[in-house]
Order: C-alpha cells, then structure tokens, then sequence
C-alpha cells in the first residue's frame, strides 16, 4: 500500500476488531426462496471455458508496484483483450474476508484490484463487480481492506454478497461426491468473465488459503465444507466452477495466524498470472516453502481434472 493513503486511512480511525458481527445463520433456499438452476441431475455446472491457444498458461512478475505488475502481466499472457471483450460482464473476486489494512498482508492488495477493474474497462467491460462474502463485519472489511475505495474509484462496483438471498444466491448442482449442491453467487453464474484474485497467505485449517479456497467466498454455507471434509469439498468446488484468469497476489503474505492474522509477513513480491487454477495453487504453495502435495485439495482438485498440480509442464513466462 502507498504509505501517503494508508496515512489518511488511519487518520479516520481504525473501528475496533472487538464485537465484529459475524455471517448469520444458515436457512435453506426454500426459506428465502432462492431460485434454483438446475442442469442434469448428477451434473456440474458448466465451467466458464478457459481460454486457450492464445498466450501462455502462466505468467509470473517480479516488482511491487501494483499497476506495473497488473499492467505487465496482462500484456504477458497474450492482452487483457484475450479474456475481456467489449460489452461483457466480469466479476472478480478478491479476498477481503477480515478486517485488515493492506499493510497486513491478510487480503488482496486494493491497488492491484483496482489496476485490474481500470483494464477490464478499458477493454469495453459493459461492468465490472467485484465480490467477498467476509466471515466478519461485511462494511468494516470493504472499508479496512481498502477495496471498497480502491474500486469505485476505478469505476468498479464493490459489494459484499453476506445475505442469503436470490439478489446474491443461485442454489444449483455441484455435481461432487459430498459437494452436492451448493449456494452459489449469482453474478458469478451470470457473469461473461470470472476472475479469481486471491492473496497467497497462511491458513489454520488447510496451511494455506489461495485461489482453490478463495472460491469458498462465493458460497452462502461455508460452515457445511467444515463439517464434512474441508479438502475434498473445496476441490469439488473449484471443479464446479472453473475462471477464465486466476491472478494470485504474492507480492506479501502472513506466514502465520492465518487467515484473521495479524500475522508474521514475508515478501515474495511476485504476482501470478495463470488459466490453470491448480497450478497457480500449486506455485504458490512451492512459493511459500510447502509442497503442492501438503495442501491436500490441491492434489484432490488435479485428481477431478480442474487443472495440472505440476505448473512446471505449463513453462511459465518470467518478467
């Protein structure tokens, strides 16, 4: 973050993390009555196609500048024009889960966001969302994490989708082995484009959170991937619903105390471009000093086909 805005940030007054509100609780579609799409029975809702035989698979920038590094990296993977066209609708989903400022590395950097949203209307984005569902107070994270300023400023549109409602939720087939069905965000489903933009950090329940987990905020019950099995439904997930771009902020991270932090943070200062899902996980584990086999629904997600846990085959381009 610039020091000069994370100065007049905190000169409003940081509002106290104590007696946060967190999600409500759970109720079925029925009782808000969510529509339901429905394709065939034991069948995943189709994926947003990856896009193709125009640039590389992956990229990875070395810098910290944030519009640089967003800059730089679109042009590497073939042009923010290979995943955008003009009158489309893209909904990207950063990581502002909890209630902290960018300078704690526990959410996706506001500026990169930012820098992307401008590109995507450069491109002709009919509109352009960007989207979390917090696991605390929904304004404070929007307003700490610095998204909410960072977007509209960029002509974007920022919400939290915290309310279980048909303005939010699509209640449909997931197609998985326990992942059967799931409460999924509407605009996602009705999107042209869907960008996952996840921060590389630690996590207490899966040793990291990235982009496979970060699609656990575009579902209303994240507590039923708690009580079956966390791995396994997170790669059910991501099979479900693939995005055209994964862009992983690397660029610094907690390194414990994940996900809330504060934590201690380290400096990869990298940022990753890739239409692979599991291989951007799997870089991004590597970069943290685990293997791609540690964080089981890494392994899980490649073994249902979403993506290739060895990023090496896809020869990523360096800048």
């Amino acid at each position: 973050m610039r020091r000069r805005e994370f100065i007049q940030w905190t000169a409003t007054g940081t509002v106290a993390l104590m007696g946060l509100s967190g999600c409500g609780a759970n109720k079925s579609s029925a009782d808000v009555g969510i529509p339901r799409k429905s394709p065939e029975p034991g069948q995943p809702e189709p994926a947003t196609p990856i896009v193709a035989g125009s640039g590389p698979s992956m990229v990875v920038v070395n810098g910290t500048d944030p519009d640089q590094l967003i800059e730089r990296g679109l042009q590497a993977m073939g042009g923010i024009g290979r995943f955008v066209k003009a009158g489309q609708t893209v909904v990207i989903k950063p990581n502002f889960s909890v209630p902290r400022t960018p300078d704690q590395a526990a959410t996706t950097n506001p500026f990169m966001v930012a820098a992307l949203v401008k590109r995507c209307l450069g491109a002709g984005a009919k509109s352009v969302k960007v989207i979390d569902n917090p696991f605390t107070n929904a304004q404070i994270c929007l307003e700490n994490s610095g998204i909410r300023r960072a977007v509209e400023a960029a002509g974007g549109k920022v919400f939290a989708i915290n309310k279980l409602s048909a303005e939010f939720y699509t209640a449909t087939h997931a197609g998985g082995s326990i992942l059967q069905s799931v409460q999924f965000s509407k605009d996602v489903l009705e999107a042209d484009v869907f960008i996952n933009f996840p921060i590389l950090k630690h996590h207490s329940g899966t040793r990291l959170t990235m982009g496979l987990k970060n699609m656990m905020g575009l579902v209303w019950d994240r507590g039923f991937f708690h009580r079956t099995d966390l791995h396994q439904t997170i790669a059910e997930l991501a099979a479900f619903k693939k995005p055209n771009l994964v862009i992983m902020d690397a660029v610094k991270g907690i390194t414990t105390h994940g996900p809330m932090g504060p934590g201690t943070i380290r400096e990869y200062n990298q940022l990753i471009f890739s239409t692979d899902p599991v291989a951007a996980d799997a870089y991004g584990a590597e970069l943290f000093g685990l293997k791609a086999a540690d964080v089981g629904h890494i392994g899980i997600a490649a073994g249902l086909g979403t993506g290739t846990i060895d990023w090496k085959q896809l020869n990523p381009v360096r800048i």
